[in-house]
C-alpha cells in the first residue's frame, strides 16, 4: 500500500474542505427554494380552505 505524501494529503484535505463548502452553499439554496415553494403551497391551501367556510 502506498503512502500519501504530506503535501498530497494536505492538498486533498483542502480540496475536500472546498468541496464541502461548495455543497453547503448548494444545499442552502435548495433549502431556500423548497421553503419558498412550501410557503406558497401553504398559502394556497389556506386560501382554498377559507373559500370553503
Amino acid at each position: 500500500m502506498s503512502q500519501i505524501k504530506k503535501t498530497d494529503k494536505e492538498k486533498l484535505i483542502k480540496e475536500l474542505e472546498n468541496g464541502y463548502m461548495e455543497m453547503a452553499d448548494i444545499n442552502l439554496e435548495i433549502a431556500r427554494t423548497c421553503l419558498e415553494a412550501d410557503n406558497e403551497s401553504l398559502s394556497l391551501c389556506e386560501e382554498k380552505l377559507t373559500e370553503c367556510e
